[in-house]
């Protein structure tokens, strides 16, 4: 099996040779820029140089798919008029200046291929489909259309803006939604199946049930919605250490991928098994950037045995692995799953 058969059959709800590993943004960043010569703020100005360094994660780390959408968390906003900055050690840019309120009536839905940022992940998703498409999985990558608000006007000032005014909200997340098909129409013309949606505002310790309906959960359902018509694979990620996973399955993605020690496993696999592919992520923040390669795999082995035997699951990273984490910590990720994830 190719590892694209190997992943959308997993995301199907079929059973692959093995268990699929899935890498997410550029994790583990360092190795790839040392090998390649490269450097992340090119990479974010250069399609060719953003495809080199993704392609070069597939190549040292071996995972089963290759992501066309690092950097996403601010692409997408700055391109409805947040400004940024990059760090002078050479990573992801930072948040410069917000679009004030009082200013957000003036966004207009964006197609992501007339902006100088957004179009670069877009143009690299095309080379990677050419490049590596018949053998990798190829997954481009979205923020949801709240996490995007707030880096366009900042967490605190969208929260705000949910009491003293809705109405700009509203129309600020309607607008969102509207670039964010746009980006999953061009992204399907590039010849991408797969597309990653980063929800983690949608957490208890940050927001209660009603406030994540009205604003979070109804523009990322329209969004959704939207991608699946598509015809796109959808893989929504909650790295959140309280998830309200419930009324996210609820708008059927194709996978869900969350920390596993962040909820009741039992209770999430029983809830998630035969109908969405689970992608259940071990700890990336501390187990795989400071553990032993030994406490890798048997965090691997556990989650398995939990779940068993039964088709559409993953064990993959909880989030983007830490820029430091460890080539040999990498490895034991890949050779627990193969030993443990056999079919």
């Amino acid at each position: 099996m190719t590892p694209r058969d190997r992943f959308h059959t997993a995301l199907d709800l079929g059973t692959p040779d093995r268990l699929p590993i899935f890498y997410q943004h550029l994790g583990a960043a360092k190795w790839l820029l040392q090998d390649t010569g490269l450097r992340i703020h090119d990479g974010l100005h250069d399609p060719e140089v953003f495809a080199r360094l993704s392609l070069a994660a597939l190549r040292m780390y071996g995972f089963d798919n290759v992501m066309a959408g690092w950097g996403d968390l601010l692409v997408e906003a700055k391109a409805h008029g947040m400004e940024w900055k990059f760090p002078e050690r050479d990573f992801y840019p930072r948040p410069d200046k917000y679009v004030p309120m009082s200013e957000v009536d003036k966004i207009q839905p964006v197609d992501p291929m007339d902006d100088p940022s957004w179009s670069i992940m877009l143009k690299a998703a095309k080379i990677m489909v050419d490049e590596a498409g018949s053998d990798a999985a190829v997954v481009s990558g979205i923020a949801a259309p709240n996490l995007i608000a707030s880096e366009i006007v900042g967490m605190d000032n969208l929260m705000m803006g949910y009491l003293t005014d809705p109405d700009v909200v509203e129309k600020l997340l309607s607008t969102i939604v509207q670039s964010s098909i746009a980006y999953c129409e061009r992204a399907a013309e590039a010849g991408v199946e797969n597309i990653f949606i980063e929800n983690s505002l949608a957490g208890g310790e940050m927001v209660d049930r009603a406030m994540y309906e009205q604003w979070d959960r109804r523009f990322t359902k329209q969004t959704l919605d939207a991608y699946h018509g598509a015809g796109m694979r959808t893989i929504v990620h909650n790295c959140t250490e309280k998830p309200l996973w419930e009324p996210q399955i609820e708008m059927r993605t194709k996978a869900f991928h969350f920390q596993v020690n962040a909820v009741n496993v039992n209770e999430v696999f029983s809830a998630l098994k035969g109908n969405t592919c689970v992608m259940a992520g071990i700890d990336s923040r501390e187990l795989m950037l400071n553990g032993a390669p030994e406490a890798i795999d048997a965090e691997v082995k556990r989650v398995i045995d939990l779940w068993g035997k039964d088709p559409g699951f993953m064990v993959v990273p909880g989030c983007e692995m830490p820029y430091k984490v460890p080539q040999e910590n990498i490895k034991a990720l890949r050779d627990s799953v193969e030993k443990y994830g056999r079919a």
